[in-house]
């Protein structure tokens, strides 16, 4: 009897050990077994050149890490979702190909993306202390505006005196489009768009009743109004949202 609880030892170690095995060869099967994403060739693309199959290259990646990448990457097999897109920005040899590298400029009717309770108004900016490049449709943004008897007039009528003046930031509102630019600077560029003036900006704005805009528009539309339809300041959203506690 005292040779079965030793055999049922070796048994179990012979288990174990096949079972350590199997997860060991599993693993190593995910990492030898291999997923092609799109790659830039060696020689790279330049922005607005269109993308032929030449300039692309299959980037081999390991089936434990694909699954994830296929999210946010083409496979090699959708290559023709690449070719003959117009390369909005640089693309370095070697460099993989994003989904994200695939959007085209948005269509610029700005009535389908309103709802059915949203108008889109235009405002002018102040192009002195704005760049249009580093903003594009969708972006979150509140607006410098004079604030309501917020003038200082004190030691004004004195030569060169300069008139102090209260403000306040209204907002937020979402972009739709700066001039008739929706995407960003880069793929409006290499799509070969003409841009207007960039700093007449059309923003997406809710309606509480048929023809009444909700509080924060009409407080905004009242300051322009009392500022004689002054261009104004921007303000830039981080796209990062604050964690709750």
């Amino acid at each position: 009897m005292k040779g079965v609880p030793g055999l049922l030892i070796a048994v179990g170690l012979a288990i174990a050990g096949g079972l350590c095995n199997w997860f060991y060869m599993a693993q190593k099967s995910a990492e030898l077994d291999l997923i092609q994403f799109v790659g830039v060739a060696e020689a790279g693309i330049k922005q607005g050149d269109t993308i032929q199959a030449s300039n692309l290259t299959p980037i081999p990646i390991p089936l434990r890490y694909a699954q994830r990448l296929k999210e946010v990457a083409p496979t090699y097999n959708d290559i023709s979702t690449v070719v003959g897109m117009t390369a909005y920005r640089d693309f370095q040899g070697g460099e993989l190909v994003l989904t994200q590298d695939l959007k085209t400029p948005p269509n610029n009717d700005l009535k389908r993306d309103l709802g059915i309770d949203e108008v889109a108004i235009w405002i002018n900016v102040d192009s002195r202390g704005f760049v249009p490049q580093f903003f594009s449709g969708g972006d979150e943004v509140s607006f410098i505006v004079a604030a309501a008897g917020g003038h200082q007039t004190s030691n004004a009528s004195q030569p060169g005196q300069m008139i102090e003046q209260s403000t306040e930031v209204i907002g937020p509102f979402y972009i739709l489009a700066l001039g008739n630019r929706r995407g960003t600077a880069e793929r409006a560029k290499a799509s070969g768009m003409s841009q207007s003036s960039e700093s007449v900006i059309a923003i997406r704005v809710k309606k509480v009743a048929d023809k009444q805009l909700d509080e924060k528009a009409q407080l905004l539309l009242s300051r322009l109004r009392l500022s004689g339809n002054q261009a104004l300041g921007l303000v830039m959203h981080s796209e990062r949202k604050a964690k709750g506690p």
